[in-house]
């Protein structure tokens, strides 16, 4: 018999949808002996849309710091749960994209993410969201929870 699932990404922002789909990743990866990879996306901003300056390279720092942070306390858990997890930060560009790029070449099985909800007729008619562009180029199959 072979593993379905021998690797399993979840892209993680730190909220309690991102929150969500780790912790059911970690229940799934016990459940099939994968491992699990969280991704972040970090976006480095440039000061009025033109350089980056100082200030901006320091906030980026500061959201790094932060983000590796979280990382660690998933990381111990998944540990705990005798998983194997490995967290990741990708820098600058469309998170989605990043996301499904990491996927091919991290040989990923399965994503597994949750959908944010878009508040307004006119955001859902021209803002995409994430999940929505990973779901039309997706590499893997996705859940969304």
């Amino acid at each position: 018999m072979t593993k379905t699932f021998e690797h399993i990404l979840v892209p993680y922002n730190g909220t309690a949808g991102s929150e969500k789909a780790f912790r059911k990743a970690i229940f799934l990866a016990s459940s099939i002996q994968a491992k699990v990879t969280l991704l972040t996306c970090l976006e480095e901003r440039s000061t009025f849309g033109f350089f980056k300056t100082k200030t901006s390279k320091q906030e980026f720092e500061k959201e790094r710091k932060l983000v590796e942070k979280q990382h660690l306390k998933l990381e111990k858990f998944a540990k705990e749960h005798d998983i194997s997890c490995t967290a990741k930060i990708a820098k600058n560009g469309l998170a989605s994209t990043n996301i499904l790029e990491f996927a091919k070449q991290h040989n990923a099985d399965l994503i597994i993410t949750t959908r944010t909800k878009l508040s307004s007729r006119y955001e859902k008619q021209h803002y995409h969201s994430t999940v929505e562009n990973m779901f039309r180029n997706t590499p893997c199959p996705i859940l969304i929870l």
